[in-house]
């Protein structure tokens, strides 16, 4: 391998590479600056000329390709998470083109949105009525239930077993209720998050066309 100064001539320079290409038998050659500044050559390329960056040189001294240095394990890790992010941009942008597409082929205006967003409201507030009302016959069944096991406890008689089996019921009956009813109202709250936010969007979109350059 030959060193040579940075610093040199370039005329000594030219020279002291054509005199290792015409001993290398045209062999290609690999030249690279080490961070003291000194100037590299070899037929080979050293382990250690993996750290720098590297330039492969052909029979007559001209650069044909030039290799990086390789990646310490924090660079690499670094890039790997700078790809993921822009990944993650990409697809999201993607996600949002898609949705933005659809947005403005399902409503020709904001009235159109409107109204779909009251049919849906009225669809989901008629299942919530639906299971409030099945909420109350069940729980006015339970009361009825429970006041007849009380008066028959306070006779100290002995509750029949198919009175059991009905409060039992009764109470599995009112807590699905009660849970289904937490969710259509929850289902509710996120219908209408999401149509104000699809209104604001078609606003904004609506006014990107009209005035494509704010």
């Amino acid at each position: 391998m030959i060193h040579h100064p940075a610093r040199w001539p370039t005329q000594l320079l030219a020279g002291s590479l054509l005199v290792a290409m015409a001993s290398g038998a045209g062999a290609q050659m690999y030249r690279w600056v080490d961070e003291d500044g000194q100037v590299h050559f070899s037929d080979a390329p050293p382990t250690e000329a993996g750290r720098y960056d590297r330039e492969v040189l052909d029979r007559r001294g001209l650069v044909v390709e030039r290799l990086e240095r390789a990646q310490t394990a924090e660079e690499r890790e670094r890039e790997q998470a700078r790809q993921a992010a822009e990944a993650e941009t990409t697809r999201r942008e993607a996600e949002q083109a898609r949705a933005d597409r659809i947005l403005l082929q399902s409503f020709g205006s904001e009235r159109e949105l409107l109204h779909a967003r009251d049919d849906r409201l009225a669809m989901v507030d008629g299942n919530i009525n639906l299971v409030r009302n099945k909420l109350s016959s069940l729980q006015e069944q339970h009361e009825e239930a429970l006041g007849r096991a009380q008066r028959l406890q306070a006779q100290d008689r002995e509750l029949p077993e198919n009175l059991q089996r009905r409060l039992s019921s009764l109470e599995r009956q009112i807590l699905r209720q009660e849970e289904q009813l937490v969710a259509r109202q929850q289902e509710r709250e996120a219908l209408v998050e999401r149509f104000n936010r699809d209104l604001q969007r078609l606003r904004q979109l609506r006014q990107e066309r009209e005035d494509p350059a704010s």
